[in-house]
């Protein structure tokens, strides 16, 4: 049969069942593994540059994102400044160093009328409405470094200050005087033993002040307590302000009167003959004079000549004791003030080593009748057992040592600042409680160290010829303590641990009014107490006398997180509120907090990228921001050269030049300064700040106790003012007593009547059959 064959027909493809298998590994989902893997090193190569660019483009999301959000912020208003100091401080005798560009510290006087800034060569005095310098003080390299103010009197301050030699100075602003004066150095350079003052600390009314001492060549340090003789500072004060006001009219009269002498002699008399010489001459006297005889003629001529020569010697007599006496500055040193009292010095407790005592019967017998329960000074411990211990310690985390920073000698030798408070006596430490003389008064310091868990307080008015005695009171914490606070009134004293915990003790009731973890895992870096006139006082009705009051506590953590603790009466617990979350930039870290004293409603900050922020204080919202010129940044924003004066109307605020280039960046060699603008913010003009000007609050007493006595006296004092109301009271009663017995007797006549309405019946007549009466009986017995 014949068999015709299609042209151009594909062929059935063969079974699939006779194709190979095939491979997993030539197929593949993803298009870039087709391509042949790279040798290396260019696979190392290739892979480094794919984790650099994921890791870049990281930074760049994240970054993205900050800008977005930063810029979905709503920005508090900005103010600029409008006043510049003056450059140069008038009547210097450092013209090129003595600049306010120059400042170096600055304070505000406690009412704020007056500000102290530190210069590189002394101290000068300014005051904040008007921002004329009152009164200055100089001397060769004494650039200050730490200064603040206290009120010694009325119209007196004291002025402390530190330079950067290490050299403390005590000074006195008399207002009445308008004059700075020094009255003590407390440590001298040109001695063989050289001692560096490293902080100086004064009771509110600069009764006490406490001077930490360090010696650099055993770097040792320890804190001198004196007490200062403010009485015999503020009389001697009086008495030189006398003497100088009494000084100044005598050389004003002085000048007038030889200006009179100047202006009595007439030209024709005397003539000048030459300019370089004060001799009169003699032929301008002699043709002056009417002509006579050669003896008339040369008696006369002589007698001319001596009244013009004594007049002229008389005029410039008086003009060379007036040149000397202004020479002669009232703060060279003339005036002396008596020294400060050394009261006790009080070194940090020694590092924690075994004892030689072999039971605790030994241990007890060694305690002396002095010591105090607390200090850790006598322990049952062998130093073969606290070696034991560290041994097995090392042996249990021998993984994690290595990861410690090694041992630096230097860094061992570095110790940080005590902190202290001067405080009132209290039920705790009840010494001087009971002297009249001694209210109000400080009576105690509390001292603790960096890294020590203990808050010892030292009684100061304990007599002894020892200084370095041992602590009265010590009171132990569960972890180591990082800042302190106590109330100005010293009858509170607030305690901020490690671990975040706050501690609040009433010192004169000798109660603790309670602890509060104001933040886990962050320590409490700075506490301040805030007006009690923030807190909402709503006083009971009765008693008639006062009760206790409470306030705010503001606390910072080293996050940079705000909170508010409300502290109440013992039985209400502590409240934490927050007032403004942790920071996640570093850049915004508060490094300084600080309320307005006159409107406690305002709260200045102060952040690591040299923000200057004004705060609603109980809110936490940023009102706004004080900016400085685009040529100027702030100086060291951990430790900003500013203040608030004028009443909290004026902030003076110290801003340095940017650099430009690296020629311009390098500091002056000349002054070895960084030039600057002391820039002057009038705050009563924000706009944003009117509200709060506005606000008036009345002043609270941040603690009340009250005596018995002075209960018992508010009662009796209400009852016999309430003796006129009490006799109303009694007529009204013995009115409603008459009312009621009224009622009671009608009631009565009423009840009577109706007794008599009623039918009366004679049980007597009724006749029971004889079974029904005994049944009656039968039941009754």
């Amino acid at each position: 049969m014949p068999v015709y064959i299609r042209k151009n027909v594909s062929y059935t493809p063969p079974s699939l069942d006779k194709l190979p298998q095939e491979s997993e590994d030539d197929y593949v989902n993803d298009p870039e593994l087709l391509k042949d893997i790279l040798p290396q090193p260019y696979r190392m190569i290739d892979k480094t540059l794919r984790e650099l660019i994921d890791d870049s483009w990281e930074v760049i999301a994240e970054r993205e994102k900050r800008r977005l959000e930063e810029a979905s912020k709503v920005r508090p208003p900005q103010y600029e400044s409008s006043v510049e100091l003056e450059a140069v401080i008038p009547a210097t005798q450092y013209p090129e160093k003595q600049k306010f560009c120059y400042s170096t510290c600055m304070t505000n006087s406690p009412d704020g009328q007056y500000i102290f800034v530190g210069l590189p060569c002394g101290l000068v005095v300014t005051e904040a409405a008007t921002q004329q310098t009152i009164s200055s003080w100089e001397a060769e390299n004494a650039e200050m470094s730490y200064i603040k103010s206290y009120t010694l009197a009325p119209q007196v301050y004291m002025i402390t200050t530190i330079d950067d030699m290490g050299v403390g100075r005590l000074f006195a602003f008399s207002q009445s005087a308008n004059k700075l004066f020094l009255v003590k150095v407390l440590n001298s350079q040109e001695s063989d033993n050289k001692l560096l003052v490293s902080k100086i600390e004064a009771s509110t009314d600069g009764d006490y002040m406490g001077v930490v001492m360090e010696n650099p060549s055993s770097h040792d340090m320890w804190l001198e307590v004196h007490k200062l003789p403010k009485d015999t500072w503020v009389s001697d004060l009086e008495t030189i302000t006398a003497a100088i006001k009494k000084k100044e009219d005598k050389e004003k009269k002085e000048e007038a009167m030889s200006e009179m002498d100047a202006e009595s002699v007439a030209p024709s008399d005397v003539a000048p003959s030459k300019a370089d010489t004060d001799e009169p001459s003699v032929i301008s006297v002699a043709n002056s004079v009417a002509p006579l005889d050669t003896a008339e003629q040369s008696q006369s001529l002589a007698s001319s000549m001596n009244s013009a020569k004594s007049v002229k010697f008389n005029a410039f007599v008086r003009n060379s004791q007036m040149q000397n006496s202004r020479k002669k500055d009232p703060l060279s040193g003339e005036y002396k003030f008596g020294s400060p009292q050394l009261v006790m010095k009080v070194k940090p407790s020694p590092p924690l080593a075994g004892s030689s005592v072999a039971n605790l019967l030994a241990t007890c017998q060694k305690v002396e009748s002095n010591d105090v329960i607390g200090t850790g000074h006598n322990l049952l411990f062998t130093q073969a057992h606290l070696d034991l211990r560290q041994s097995v310690f090392d042996h249990i985390h021998d993984n994690l040592l290595k990861y410690l920073p090694e041992d630096d000698e230097n860094m061992e030798k570095l110790q940080q600042y005590p902190n202290f408070h001067f405080l009132t006596a209290g039920r705790m430490l009840p010494q001087g409680l009971e002297q009249v003389s001694l209210e109000g008064r400080p009576t105690t310091v509390a001292v603790w160290w960096p890294g020590s868990t203990t808050l010892m307080q030292y009684s100061l008015i304990k007599t002894s010829k020892d200084i370095e005695f041992k602590p009265d009171l010590v009171w132990p914490f569960t972890c180591k303590i990082t800042s302190s606070e106590v109330s100005p009134d010293t009858n509170v004293i607030a305690i901020g641990l490690e671990n975040g915990n706050l501690v609040v003790w009433d010192r004169h009731m000798g109660t603790q009014r309670g602890v509060v973890n104001v933040q886990e895992n962050s320590p409490v870096v700075q506490i301040r107490f805030l007006d009690p006139a923030l807190y909402p006082q709503d006083p009971p009705a009765y008693p008639p006398y006062p009760t206790s009051t409470g306030t705010y506590i503001l606390v910072m953590c080293a996050n940079s997180a705000l909170y508010t603790v409300s502290t109440g009466t013992a039985a209400i617990p502590l409240q934490v509120n927050t007032i403004s979350l942790p920071v996640e930039n570093d850049n915004d870290t508060i490094t300084v907090l600080q309320p307005f004293d006159t409107h406690p409603d305002m709260l200045l900050t102060v952040t690591r990228k040299g923000d200057i922020q004004i705060r609603d204080t109980l809110q936490g919202t940023i009102l706004c921001e004080i900016q400085l010129p685009s040529t100027h940044e702030l100086s060291s924003p951990w430790d900003p050269v500013l203040a608030v004066g004028g009443q909290g109307q004026n902030m003076y605020v110290k801003g340095n030049q940017k650099p430009v280039d690296e020629e311009s960046s390098e500091i002056d060699a000349d002054t070895s300064l960084q030039t600057g603008v002391v820039f002057v913010y009038q705050l009563r003009s924000f706009p944003s700040l009117d509200q709060y000007w506005k606000i008036k609050r009345s002043s609270q007493p941040f603690t009340v106790h009250t005596t018995i006595e002075e209960r018992v006296d508010s009662l009796l004092a209400e009852r016999i003012a309430l003796q006129a109301m009490r006799k109303n009271r009694m007529q009204d009663r013995w009115a409603m007593l008459k009312d009621e017995i009224n009622n009671i007797h009608s009631i009565k006549e009423i009840a009577r009547i109706n007794a008599t309405k009623r039918n009366i019946v004679k049980y007597d007549k009724i006749h029971f059959p004889y079974y029904e009466v005994r049944y009656l009986c039968f039941w009754c017995v």
